[in-house]
């Protein structure tokens, strides 16, 4: 199963805090197949790249990181397929194994992987300043692909090449507006689960996960989360709940029940676990929780059931949780990180805050899980101008950019599931074009059409695959 890693980021100094981190940031890991390939046909290589493709008397550059396979590579005039990075690490496994291993294989291509500015080792700057941050956009990370893609067909071997993006998640969203904005340099785009929709109060993720609980585990299995957590917020009401209330949740101190954002984080700490829990989805694995709550391996009461589960989901052990704000906080406010990259384009450009609904939801009254909780992150550890106002008009420009849910594109591939919170933000009800099908799964979760088969996997999800892969070879021959 991929591993997508979005929560207990463990620090190596020991003694450290535990931190968990909302699930608006995807570690896009290689499927667990590729663990044990050789990497022997995977190579690494740089391609010095402009930090500002948008300012002439700029002459800054960085080193851009890319990984490729040309073990199927037909020769000249045959196919690239280009795995778009995101906001991750970029891997040789994807390079290994996957669907776009598999186009390649079966179409002759050369497989690139190319790795994000700001991400992984392709750093234009080393230390993050939000003044460093200011060419971290997904402008300028559309004109580093088309610059590669320029470069590339350089080289005598590719000029004739017809070019394939494939892109997952955030990577997704950069693959279905590069044949936007540069429709001349590619044949055609795979997004998956694209979130392509900014937005700031993102109440619709927590809505999908409670109807993924729901759908997958029953009304018994809802009906615990649900009295978990009222239980827990009764808790906090006197003394003695409270002391219950931390032993339950295996919290280090007591909380800060009149701290909005010590809540906040407490907040996440629950909602953060269920929704990485459907992200990482596979069919089962839900219902596997959903059993488990129906026993007593979590604990006993509902709230020591959703105590339980969150230790058990984050691989706690015998540790504890430090749930205040400040160490929140702390976890952005370093040097140089995925992390804190991801977290400053949310505030500059996508939204995309996870708040708690109010529509009936079993997170319903985790209220203190708001925008100004998130909105809060952005002003400290990057730049008080960063408010509210700031960020609603960055999502208007993204949305205005680009087109929201209605982008303007050809030959595209959108492949979302019903069980991934995201596909709130996507286009899943209707293709975006004739000729440019739109691929809808019951439940399938994030990115699942990346991977090669699975053991776990439905019908429907293998012949989303498979008619993704036909379409492709369809476009290569025409």
């Amino acid at each position: 199963m991929m591993t997508i890693t979005f929560a207990a980021l463990f620090s190596a100094v020991l003694g450290q805090p535990r931190v968990i981190e909302p699930p608006i940031r995807v570690d896009l890991q290689p499927p667990d197949s590729a663990r044990h390939l050789s990497t022997r046909a995977v190579f690494e290589s740089w391609l010095t790249m402009p930090t500002d493709h948008f300012g002439p008397q700029n002459a800054d550059t960085f080193q851009m990181r890319y990984m490729y396979n040309e073990q199927f590579f037909g020769g000249e005039g045959y196919p690239v397929f280009i795995m778009v990075g995101g906001e991750w690490t970029i891997a040789a496994g994807w390079l290994l194994t996957g669907n776009m291993y598999l186009m390649a294989q079966e179409n002759r291509g050369y497989l690139i992987y190319t790795e994000h500015r700001y991400y992984g080792q392709t750093l234009p700057y080393n230390e993050f300043t939000a003044e460093n941050l200011r060419f971290l956009n997904v402008d300028q990370a559309l004109a580093d692909l088309a610059y590669f893609i320029l470069e590339l067909k350089k080289q005598a071997r590719f000029a004739d090449s017809k070019i394939i993006l494939y892109g997952g998640s955030y990577a997704g969203n950069m693959a279905l507006w590069f044949k936007q904005r540069y429709p001349h340099l590619v044949e055609g785009v795979v997004a998956s689960s694209g979130p392509i929709k900014a937005k700031v109060d993102f109440d619709g993720y927590l809505e999908v996960v409670h109807d993924a609980f729901l759908s997958e585990g029953g009304d018994q299995c809802i009906s615990t989360i649900r009295q978990g957590i009222a239980d827990t917020v009764a808790a906090m009401q006197t003394e003695a709940g409270r002391r219950s209330l931390e032993e339950a949740y295996r919290l280090c101190s007591p909380l800060d029940y009149d701290n909005r954002l010590d809540m906040g984080y407490f907040s996440g700490l629950i909602t953060w676990t269920f929704s990485t829990s459907v992200q990482q989805a596979r069919p089962g694995t839900l219902l596997n929780i959903c059993n488990n709550f129906a026993t007593e391996i979590y604990g006993a009461t509902p709230m020591e059931k959703i105590g339980g589960y969150i230790a058990a989901a984050n691989n706690l052990g015998t540790s504890c949780w430090t749930v205040t704000y400040d160490v929140f906080l702390n976890h952005y406010n370093v040097t140089r990180s995925n992390s804190r990259a991801w977290y400053y384009q949310t505030c500059t450009e996508y939204g995309y805050f996870q708040i708690a609904p109010q529509s009936g939801t079993v997170f319903d009254q985790l209220e203190w899980l708001d925008v100004a909780f998130y909105v809060d992150v952005c002003k400290q550890a990057y730049d008080q101008r960063f408010d509210e106002t700031f960020i609603f008009d960055a999502v208007d420009r993204v949305n205005l950019i680009f087109g929201g849910l209605e982008p303007d594109v050809n030959s595209t591939i959108n492949i979302h599931g019903t069980v991934d919170p995201w596909h709130a933000l996507g286009v899943y009800d209707q293709d975006l074009k004739e000729g440019s099908p739109t691929y809808t799964v019951p439940r399938a979760s994030h990115c699942f059409d990346m991977l090669g088969w699975q053991s776990t996997d439905t019908i429907k999800m293998t012949r989303a695959q498979q008619a993704a892969r036909r379409l492709v070879a369809k476009w290569l021959s025409s």
